[in-house]
């Protein structure tokens, strides 16, 4: 299998994102996610969006520590809870994220996620494939 390059993982980040909105229209986003039982669609999708503007202010700030999400802009999810307004809002962080991504480039430095609890630094190209 041949890996994806940085752009088509940059990609991803709004398509598979695109993917998660087209299931929220006409949504019950109180039910439970399947294989998340301990999550509703609504946390599911917040959480999603959440990730998508910490891993992009990480990234832009080149940030060398850890960033508390809730020091992040735009997080907590959209004020109104129609799926609507939830479905713009996780578009809304998608797209920048990747383009700040795409921008970065895969081997730029940032703060990131080490193996199980360690924090390290790591290259920004390597949020792009966890968000």
């Amino acid at each position: 299998m041949t890996p994806l390059g940085h752009d088509r993982h940059c990609d991803e980040v709004v398509g598979q994102t695109a993917l998660l909105r087209s299931h929220l229209a006409g949504a019950d986003l109180t039910a439970t996610v399947p294989t998340c039982p301990d999550w509703t669609l609504w946390e599911l999708a917040v959480h999603v969006g959440e990730a998508h503007r910490w891993a992009e202010h990480i990234v832009r700030t080149v940030a060398a520590k850890n960033v508390p999400v809730e020091n992040v802009t735009g997080v907590g999810g959209p004020q109104d809870s129609d799926p609507a307004a939830l479905d713009a809002w996780l578009a809304e962080g998608a797209a920048p994220a990747a383009g700040t991504f795409r921008t970065a480039g895969a081997d730029a430095a940032a703060w990131g996620h080490g193996p199980g609890s360690t924090r390290q630094a790591s290259g920004r190209g390597a949020w792009r494939t966890r968000r």
